[in-house]
């Protein structure tokens, strides 16, 4: 293991001299480690998840500029940012308090209103109404918190303002304020990038420094400040949001893999530098980019955009997810035809088991049931372990999906086969696990109007077949079908089912 890790986890992030960022290393929390090894991009490997509370953590993800529509570039990365919440909310009980910057202040906003003879803030509104309803029909789950940059402006000027008299920012002869970056030795720890050359711009004192302030010009919308009119700069809106939301730590801050530089990098050093510490956010998650045609990336700027709406009327949210889910969300995905109808063939593998396995477990005729298949148990288990393991190394969906499509294959040698006895009670195990976990993951495995595969119907046949198994046992003093009944019982209680058993009528509740 890197000596980086060898040291204790109570290690704390004191205020010290800063290094130059070739020296500067991820500096590992104060806190309980989680179990979890997630990908950090200013150690360049995978480093333990350590929160301060096992069970809260902060998470900040950066939201769309509000000047048109969204487009499947933008939704592969909020569904797989979507995704690794539900992780570490469904499977690791991590309390997660999200929250969701929306830039709707902006020169490409402005631009936008100036060309339809349209006020901004109607822009603004107009595209991020628009983007809500496109993340709810992909069943991305909304911010609990949600910031504009526009209702922010007295804590974004503050924030610069405090900048300023630490002389860390300087305001240009336009008006313009400018963070010093020859004052942030760490500057480029996440993207490994130098200050080096002549500055671009006259107004700037270091190539590399960049505005948090833009001075203001005719014609656009401008806000006063002490050191003159105009609006925030892109970078700094985020800083000020979140750590108005926050304070002057965060757990997970998230973005499209093209914000590490120079959005993220920039956010990292203003506010570093804002709260005088050596690390603001813990944990940094990119998301690669969605490609066409090879190695290009989807983007409005290359015309190349399919929006989310013409996405869904040809395939369905689940089966964009699960293109999502058998991908590494660190890496780009290709969108293609082939791509996707590989993903609804895999979503479709797995709704056709489900529809066979009730019809198996609901099967009339079958008189003399077996007990456990103890073979597919075990690989029941090795998969429920597995895919844990899968969990807490980045996030790794698509070993989970490989791993259930392996465990399907072997219960459908039981299922499809009539010689090989009747396993009611093992097949329904596999069915709740299987159905749980991809719901768990944010897919709906609904067709239309279909309701959820798992009913409460099929609870109600486990624990009526259950019943009868277990009167014929009491009745013949089988010690080990009445110890197989047990399991059952204590297998449906793991899953928030409490069995109540009676010589009558058995019952269910939902247990918390």
């Amino acid at each position: 293991m890197n000596t980086l890790f060898t040291v204790s986890v109570r290690r704390i992030s004191h205020v010290c001299t800063l290094k130059p960022y070739k020296e500067t290393k991820w500096l590992m929390p104060y806190g309980n480690p989680t179990g979890i090894y997630v990908y950090n991009c200013v150690a360049n490997q995978r480093v333990p998840v350590i929160l301060s509370d096992p069970h809260i953590a902060t998470w900040y993800s950066c939201g769309p500029t509000v000047y048109d529509s969204a487009h499947i570039g933008h939704a592969s990365c909020y569904v797989k940012l979507d995704i690794i919440q539900r992780i570490l909310k469904s499977f690791f009980n991590v309390n997660l308090v999200t929250a969701m910057g929306i830039t709707d202040i902006d020169d490409k906003i402005i631009k936008r209103g100036l060309e339809t003879n349209t006020h901004f803030t109607n822009i603004a509104k107009q595209y991020e109404s628009e983007f809500w309803l496109d993340m709810n029909s992909l069943n991305i789950e909304k911010p609990l918190i949600i910031t504009r940059v526009s209702e922010q402006i007295d804590c974004i000027a503050s924030f610069v303002k405090k900048l300023i008299d630490s002389e860390l920012a300087y305001v240009s002869k336009t008006g313009s304020v400018y963070f010093d970056t020859s004052k942030f030795p760490s500057y480029g720890k996440l993207s490994r990038m130098q200050d080096e050359g002549e500055p671009s711009d006259e107004e700037k004192k270091n190539k590399m420094d960049f505005a948090v302030w833009k001075g203001h010009k005719p014609g656009e919308p401008y806000w006063d400040v002490p050191w003159g009119s105009g609006r925030p700069g892109w970078h700094i809106e985020c800083s000020a949001m979140v750590s108005k939301v926050f304070g002057s730590q965060l757990d997970f801050h998230a973005g499209g893999i093209d914000l590490r530089f120079p959005h993220h990098e920039n956010e990292e050093a203003q506010s570093c530098a804002y709260h005088n510490s050596r690390q603001w956010a813990n944990y940094w998650i990119h998301v690669g980019h969605l490609q066409v045609k090879g190695d290009t990336k989807m983007s409005k700027s290359l015309k190349n955009t399919i929006s989310i709406p013409e996405l869904l009327k040809t395939y369905s949210a689940d089966t964009f997810r699960m293109a999502c889910l058998t991908s590494n969300y660190r890496y780009s995905m290709e969108y293609t035809d082939a791509a996707m109808e590989n993903a609804e063939e895999v979503l479709n593998k797995f709704k056709f088991f489900l529809k066979d396995a009730i019809v198996y477990i609901n099967n009339n005729t079958a008189t003399h049931p077996c007990q456990y298949k103890d073979s597919i148990l075990k690989e029941l288990q090795k998969v429920q372990d597995g895919n844990i393991e899968a969990l807490k190394t980045d996030f790794d969906t698509a070993t989970c999906i490989n791993n259930m499509l392996n465990l399907i294959s072997s219960t459908n040698k039981i299922i499809k086969n009539d010689s090989s006895g009747y396993y009611p009670v093992t097949v329904t195990l596999i069915v709740e696990y299987i159905t749980g976990v991809l719901t768990k993951f944010g897919l709906k495995l609904q067709d239309g109007s279909q309701e959820n595969i798992f009913s409460d119907m099929l609870i109600d046949t486990l624990v009526e077949f259950r019943h009868t198994v277990r009167l014929n046992a009491l009745s013949k003093k089988d010690k080990e079908l009445l110890n197989a009944c047990d399991i059952v019982r204590d297998k449906m209680k793991s899953i928030k089912v409490q069995i109540n058993d009676s010589n009558k009528t058995p019952s269910w509740v939902l247990i918390k």
